[in-house]
């Protein structure tokens, strides 16, 4: 039989061994300085001392680099039967181990030929004499021959180990990518690692997670998993949340290492002695990123990825850290404003913690914890509702039992949902209100029928809304109004037992004389959330609306106290059953009609003679404005200034008054109850059609309008539709109130021989 010789090609056996797995200068010198870092550790554990004691220092330039170290060095035996011998692992044994060395693969020189040429090590051992030196040319290597050298060096060499390599002019180094390469391996190491006199280490790694000193601590807590047991420290700053891990025991042995995570800190690396490895992908309802030192850490060969069985190992610790960051965050306000907190308790299913995340309560939009709504609404019939719709919304909220608003957005919206069922046990809101009953007139109070009426004015003077009926009912489930509106007839169901309403009721029976304002602060309050959409808008119709609003009445509608006693007998007839409850309402406006205002000859004068102030004040030259829609603007007070003319007049344009030419005085009554709206910023509009002029004023802090309404008499008239805003230059003396008349309506307000004499109307309103 005919044998055949075993053949190997040593240059690929070496591309093999090197090249596919350290393929760049940069692995290479990340492989040597490990070893380096290695050679220190196990010379500290055997000296007992801190491995900041010693160093490790790189020297690199395009085709060489050199690593030294203060390690442990290497006698004959390790280089021969470790070093240069692949395969071969001088580090599994308990004294490495005991130290916590990384290295274990004893890929040993083999991997420098991927790229370096000529390697040559300097070394001494810790017990040894004298050093020795080693080298080899990667073109003279052949298995099985002896092709490299080995020599006995003086002894004045220093223990510990350095290494040569002569770097490929086909793979040269480029220094600032391998310190940015370097970099992140070294960085937490407590040894000095030096790159041509840089620093690379002894950083601190709960500064580099972003863990500041001011972080504040929420709980620690002594966990375990497995064959761990370990400390887990909770922090939190702002909304971000971290935990560090300590005194970490490994099957009852205290072990090195620990971990810095914080949510939204990206991936976690992987540590091993401070030394980095490769990324730990390790699943996170926090999205922990950070940093993770664990003893069982082990790279594959090529060192970019952790074994299977060491990422499963780390695995292990993430739930109970989890659980604890949960449990210590859930008495904390951030439980409220992380979603990665809501959707772990609905995970694990501690719903019960969820005591500190908010929900929202109609009417108006506050806010409360859920685990607050029984101690803050005793012996309230609470329901929660998941849907938008408006109508039960408004049908369910009140302030005496408002109506839980479940979060449209998960996972606020299932922790809610879950903890209003299951924890307080609240019923959701039912399809439908039922009418339990309906009173007749004959059934209520004079008070209830005078506030009903009261309602009612309001709605018309205030909310522009002229068909109403009000109805006392009995509703369920604790609702206290429900509306309607059919056929531009607006109908309000109110509850008779409702808390407000008895508030009010008691305030008119006792106090009549308040009973016009606390009457506007309940339909501004309770009801004008549940009806806006049936309110007329200015902005949604504008001008046009408002003028079409008014033209349909002709008084203005105000019941006073002292009128009461003129509706008596009708009020007596109403709560008899005998005439309906929009004759009441029409009486009452009849009793509060509209006023006449007159502007005789006498009581005209001119700008420059009755406020020569003004007229003469410095102002910068200015082009004059035009404007295209409503500005709010100051009012020119001379506040301690008394006239007694009602028309001012000029002819020529002044641009202190924006060069309006003629000048209104508003009614005397509008003066006594309105002055203060006129000192506020305000803008102007004005609309016209016909007889009919209406000015609109805007408060610029407020949501409030004032209208006043002007219906010429006589052959006067404003002509055809109009209407423009104006820049804004009220005028506020003493004893008048004074508003710009526009170019074209100046006509309708010149005095001849005879008054000039028209209606005027006067409210504020509402808008939104």
């Amino acid at each position: 039989m005919t044998q055949i010789a075993f053949q190997v090609d040593t240059s690929r056996v070496l591309e093999i061994l090197s090249k596919q797995i350290y393929d760049s200068p940069y692995a290479m010198a990340r492989e040597n300085v490990q070893n380096a870092y290695d050679a220190v550790l196990m010379r500290a554990n055997r000296e007992q001392k801190s491995p900041s004691e010693y160093q490790i220092v790189i020297t690199a330039q395009s085709d060489q680099i050199e690593i030294s170290d203060q390690g442990i060095g290497m006698t004959e035996e390790v280089l021969r039967e470790n070093f240069w011998r692949a395969g071969s692992s001088g580090k599994n044994n308990d004294a490495a181990r005991a130290a916590g060395v990384i290295g274990t693969f004893g890929i040993g020189a083999m991997a420098n030929f991927g790229v370096c040429d000529r390697l040559q090590i300097d070394t001494r051992a810790i017990d040894q004499a004298r050093g020795i030196r080693t080298f080899a040319l990667k073109n003279q290597l052949s298995i099985g021959q002896d092709c490299i050298s080995l020599e006995n060096i003086d002894s004045s060499i220093e223990v510990g180990t350095k290494l040569t390599a002569q770097i490929s002019p086909a793979s040269p180094i480029n220094v600032q990518a391998l310190r940015n390469y370097l970099a992140p391996f070294v960085r937490f190491l407590t040894v000095p690692v030096l790159l041509n006199g840089e620093l690379l280490s002894q950083q601190d790694v709960r500064s580099a997670v972003g863990i500041g000193a001011n972080w504040r601590v929420l709980d620690t807590k002594q966990l375990n998993a497995e064959r761990f047991a370990f400390e887990a420290c909770v922090l939190a700053d702002g909304n971000q949340v971290a935990v560090i891990v300590d005194k970490l025991v490994i099957d009852g042995k205290a072990s090195p290492g620990g971990a810095w995570l914080r949510n939204g800190a990206g991936q976690v690396m992987g540590l091993r002695s401070r030394f980095g490895l490769a990324p730990i992908p390790l699943p996170s309802h926090y999205q922990l990123g950070g940093f993770a030192d664990l003893p069982f850490l082990l790279p594959t060969a090529g060192r970019e990825a952790l074994t299977r069985e060491s990422i499963q190992e780390a695995t292990q610790l993430i739930s109970p850290i989890e659980f604890a960051l949960t449990e210590a965050l859930k008495d904390t306000d951030l439980a409220d404003t992380l979603q990665s907190f809501q959707q772990y308790v609905l995970q694990i299913g501690r719903i019960e913690w969820a005591d500190r995340v908010s929900v929202q309560l109609n009417p108006g939009d506050q806010r409360m914890e859920l685990g607050k709504l029984r101690d803050n609404h005793p012996g309230v019939e609470l329901h929660w509702y998941t849907g938008t719709d408006a109508d039960q919304i408004n049908a369910f909220a009140s302030e005496d039992s408002p109506l839980i608003r479940v979060s449209q957005t998960n996972p606020r919206r299932e922790v809610q949902q879950r903890y209003l069922r299951d924890v307080l046990r609240l019923p959701e809101v039912p399809n439908d209100v039922s009418i339990l009953e309906t009173y007749a007139p004959r059934d209520l109070s004079f008070d209830e029928v005078t506030l009903i009426l009261a309602i009612a004015r309001v709605l018309r003077v205030d909310y522009l809304i002229d068909d109403i009926d009000i109805q006392w009912v009995k509703l369920s489930h604790g609702v206290p109004m429900l509306t309607d509106m059919t056929a531009e007839k607006l109908t309000l169901k109110i509850s008779r037992t409702w808390s407000a309403v008895q508030a009010v009721i008691q305030v008119i029976a006792s106090t009549p004389e308040v009973a016009d304002g606390m009457t506007r602060d309940f339909v501004r309050v309770h009801i004008y959330e549940r009806i806006k959409a049936f309110v007329p808008s200015s902005q949604r119709a504008g001008l046009d609306a408002l003028q079409k609003t008014l033209a349909r009445r002709r008084e203005l509608y105000r019941l006073e106290v002292d009128d009461k006693g003129e509706l008596e007998p009708l009020l007596a007839e109403y709560l008899a059953g005998h005439v309906q409850f929009t004759e009441v309402l029409n009486a009452a406006a009849r009793v509060s009609a509209g006023h006449t205002q007159r502007v005789s000859s006498d009581a005209v004068g001119t700008v420059e003679n009755t406020l020569n102030d003004v007229v003469n004040a410095a102002v910068q030259p200015q082009a004059v404005r035009v404007i295209s829609a409503p500005e709010p603007g100051s009012p020119i007070l001379r506040t301690d200034t008394e006239l007694r003319e009602r028309l001012l007049t000029t002819g020529r344009e002044i641009p202190q008054l924006n060069n309006h030419r003629v000048f209104l005085a508003l009614s005397d009554r509008l003066f006594q109850l309105e002055k203060e709206f006129f000192t506020f910023p305000h803008s102007t509009q004005v609309a016209w059609a016909g007889r009919r002029i209406v000015f609109l004023f805007g408060l610029s802090h407020s949501a409030e309008n004032l209208y006043y309404d002007i219906e010429l008499r006589g052959a006067r008239s404003a002509g055809a539709a109009g209407g423009t805003p104006l820049i804004t230059t009220t005028i506020v003396t003493k004893n008048r109130i004074f508003v710009p008349i526009p170019a074209a309506l100046v006509e309708c307000f010149t005095v001849a021989t005879d008054p000039i004499e028209f209606y005027v109307r006067f409210d504020r309103l509402l808008h939104k």
